[in-house]
């Protein structure tokens, strides 16, 4: 055979190799998946692992107030606008400043004034038209003092119109510092500054001689602290407290996520006079995100009691 017949020889063989496989299905492996698909990148991941709530009814709106649009004054400009109000706070303290409004633009500066405590500023996001938006948090607020103050609300373009149209402004409880992770020993210390007051009274007390939470006068204030858990397993919880004034009869509860240990208040000789008060033992399961409450049972006297921290030590 000549070199040119054998060469065209080999062309042809290898044309009919390449038709014959190309002309067969797709062999399925085990488990139906074909051997071109590549393998699912979301395959190994699950829904995030959540705490289970508390047991007993918490009210969250406790602390929380608005200023409507209604109430304040509407000033239009060329390129923006203003909103004016005069804010009264019941109480001193740390509070998110939330937006309420519907939108139709993709986005839209703003800039929050309140006295001369805060100046916030970010960018409204459209909203969904068909379901109740949350509050777009602007940031944060230190009241120092309770009273009156002038509050304004600048915006990028007009902010009474169906295109954007400006609601109000929520107030609700923060705390005043965010708490620690979980130590490498597994030491967890919620701190009285890391808890939020949901509250008309109950408050952080910054003075170094208190450092806690006070003004506990009122059976519907608590107080919550949310931590995050990076080894979870069996803890020993203990309150840190103090009370005086002859208060006698105050009971309480401390919820952590379904659990609830209920406790006695004794006299501990002062309101700063910190006693420890071992309330039992627990079992976190839930890697991430927990929540712990103290809420009030009963309450006689002047105040239920002061708080300091509440630490959950591993048990080996």
């Amino acid at each position: 055979m000549k070199p040119t017949a054998f060469l065209t020889l080999l062309l042809l063989l290898g044309h009919a190799s390449v038709f014959s496989q190309e002309s067969q299905p797709l062999e399925a492996k085990e488990g139906n998946e074909t051997n071109n698909l590549p393998p699912d990148p979301f395959g190994e991941i699950g829904e995030i692992e959540k705490a289970p709530d508390f047991a007993r009814p918490v009210d969250r709106s406790r602390g929380s107030f608005s200023l409507d649009a209604k109430d304040g004054t509407y000033v239009p400009g060329s390129h923006f606008a203003n909103w004016l109000w005069t804010m009264k706070a019941e109480r001193w303290g740390n509070f998110y400043a939330g937006l309420v409004y519907d939108s139709m633009r993709p986005k839209l500066g703003v800039q929050l004034k309140i006295g001369d405590a805060a100046v916030l500023k970010g960018y409204a996001p459209r909203t969904n038209p068909i379901e109740e938006n949350e509050p777009m948090v602007i940031g944060s607020v230190y009241l120092p003092k309770s009273g009156e103050y002038p509050v304004s609300l600048l915006t990028g373009d007009q902010s009474n119109v169906p295109a954007f149209n400006v609601k109000g402004i929520l107030f609700r409880p923060a705390p005043e510092s965010e708490p620690h992770g979980q130590s490498i020993d597994g030491l967890i210390e919620l701190e009285a500054k890391t808890a939020t007051t949901y509250a008309e009274a109950l408050r952080y007390e910054p003075k170094p001689e208190k450092n806690c939470l006070g003004f506990w006068k009122h059976k519907e204030d608590w107080a919550e602290w949310v931590f995050e858990v990076s080894a979870p397993g069996t803890f020993e919880v203990t309150l840190h407290y103090g009370n005086g004034g002859g208060n006698v009869g105050n009971r309480a509860a401390v919820l952590i996520n379904e659990r609830t240990l209920e406790f006695d208040i004794s006299d501990t000789g002062g309101y700063q006079q910190w006693k420890e008060l071992k309330l039992g033992k627990v079992e976190l399961k839930t890697q991430g995100e927990n929540k712990l409450a103290i809420v009030p049972l009963e309450l006689n006297g002047a105040a239920l009691m002061d708080v300091r921290k509440v630490v959950l030590q591993p048990v080996k």
